[in-house]
Formats: C-alpha cells, structure tokens, sequence
C-alpha cells in the first residue's frame, strides 16, 4: 500500500536531522509594535523579529527617531537593544531625550563595515532583542579605508552590502530583530530615483522596506513646529498593509505626537466626529483639533478610554 503524505513527511524528518515541519513553534516569530494605531495597523502589530527591517528616506525626515521608539519599547517590554553607529552621529542626550534608556543599550561605534556586520552576527548569536544599525551608508569596508583618500572603485559600497548581508540574515533565526536605516541619494539624469548607498541587496533581502518622507508642515501661528512623517510601507514579507502608508504627527521638541496619533485614528474610524472645525466625542463638542488635544490633555481617564477602544 502506498504511504501517505503524512506517513512520508514524519520518515524523512526522521531521516534528515536537519529538517523540521513548516508548522514548528520555532518558525513562529514576535512583533515590537509602536504602540501607535496607525503605525501598528499599517505594519500588522509592529516590527516583526527574526526578520531584516530597512527604513529609508531622504535627510531630516525622523528615521533615526523612529528607529529610536522601537528601542524604546523594546525595553520597555524587559528586552535588550544594541546601536550600531556608523555615522558617529549619536548623541546620548538626545537619544535620552527620545525615552531610550542610555544605560541599559549596547552601543557601537565600529571602525570598519566588517567589525559592524561581525559584531552584529555576535548580536545576532546571542538573541539581542533588536539591533539597530545607523546606517549603511557609514559602511566602510577595510579595503576602502586602508587605501589612500582618492581610492575610489566602482560600487564598492554595494559590492560590500551584497556579499556581507547573505551571510549575516541567517542569524535572524536566533530572534533579533536587524533594523537598518538608510538614507536617499540625489541620482544623476533627468529622473528622479530613490537610490540608496549599498546597492540594490539591501532592498532585495529586506523582509520590511518602511519610506519616510516629510508631508506638510504642523504649524502654531506662523511658525513651524514640526511636519507630518509619512510612512509607506514598500515591501512587506511579513503581514501589514503591503504598499499604504500612515501619517504620523513629529513636533521638532517632542517628537511623535503619540496623542494626536491617536486622536487622528479615532477621527479616521469615527469614534471622534468632525463637522468642519467642529469635533464631537461622546456628545461633547469641542473647536479644533487643539481643543480636542486640550480636551484630553485635562481629561487624561476619557484619553485612556480612547485608547483602548483603538487598541481592541
């Protein structure tokens, strides 16, 4: 009699110790998520893990901001984070000042592009929550940085990214989430490109590819105090809303307006009503969307509310 498929399967995972079924508990992975609606929604409960996240866009946009708040609540939940920085662009009151805690976050900053990607491998090995590598532009391989200044191959920076990134992913297996930030370059010719130092292998291998522009400007009176980030996402291997985006509040000093996040979502799904400059929750009504900041700001047990009726 032949066997059945089943009957097979458990005979070869007995014979090939190196296979496993396509339903074992350790292919599942976990989500840091934003804890911000729209974001969550729009990446299917956050950055997932055992996976290579990419987040691009040209400068001063909040990418390195945004990469920040994964740190933030990856500690938050009791994990542990590291920063490679390949830019030597940290600064620790800053990063303070996003609600990272300093004290408790690995931090590097490497000499070469091979000390970056091996001590992220050791990382990797060692199950660090999520590693933040800021960015591969900063990436110098040895190579390149032992010749003169004028040594300049051909793609050299590419060449690099697309024969280490091969041999770093497999480590995801171990449970980091590997978040990369990179930044958009200005392409020669009549058309505009989204080209990235490092090459096409980036985009390739990525399991989340996040753009981040700048949207419009948030003013007070005539000055700007900050600007909307829109964020797409452009490539998805793992869930979300493949190709939409989410428009996030950034204020220069604060940040992610977390609040306004909110309020937002709720106005998108309804539960605050607006009527021109008029907005209405649970039958009060208020001016503005500052006087329903105001609301909630003096209101903090309805804010509360609000967010859990978008979070169930």
């Amino acid at each position: 009699m032949k066997k059945t498929a089943s009957e097979v399967i458990k005979q070869l995972l007995k014979k090939h110790k190196n296979l496993q079924s396509g339903d074992s508990a350790g292919l599942e992975y976990d989500r840091i998520p934003f804890n911000i609606p729209a974001l969550d929604k729009l990446t299917g409960g956050g950055i997932p893990k055992k996976r290579f996240t990419l987040i691009y866009g040209p400068t001063n946009v909040g990418k390195s901001y945004l990469a920040s708040q994964i740190v933030v609540n990856v500690q938050k939940q009791g994990g542990v984070a590291a920063w490679i920085d390949t830019e030597l662009s940290y600064d620790p009151k800053w990063v303070k000042k996003c609600g990272v805690d300093t004290k408790n976050l690995l931090f590097l900053q490497p000499t070469t592009g091979e000390e970056a990607f091996s001590t992220i491998r050791e990382l990797m090995l060692d199950g660090v929550d999520i590693i933040v590598l800021d960015s591969i532009a900063g990436l110098v391989p040895t190579v390149v940085l032992d010749e003169e200044f004028s040594y300049n191959p051909m793609a050299w920076q590419a060449r690099f990214v697309n024969s280490a990134l091969p041999k770093l992913l497999p480590n995801l297996k171990y449970g980091s989430a590997l978040v990369a930030i990179n930044q958009v370059r200005s392409s020669v010719g009549p058309t505009a490109l989204d080209n990235m130092p490092g090459g096409l292998a980036q985009s390739f291998f990525a399991h989340f590819l996040i753009q981040v522009r700048r949207q419009g400007w948030i003013k007070e009176g005539k000055q700007n105090v900050g600007f909307d980030m829109d964020i797409r996402l452009r490539k998805t291997k793992a869930g979300g809303e493949n190709w939409n985006s989410a428009t996030i509040p950034f204020r220069v000093e604060g940040g992610i307006d977390i609040m306004e996040s909110y309020i937002r979502e709720a106005i998108k799904q309804r539960l605050i009503k607006q009527a021109g400059p008029w907005y209405t929750y649970n039958e009060i009504k208020l001016q503005g969307l500052n006087g329903v900041k105001e609301f909630f700001i003096e209101n903090k047990k309805l804010f509360k509310e609000l967010q859990s009726e978008l979070t169930t």
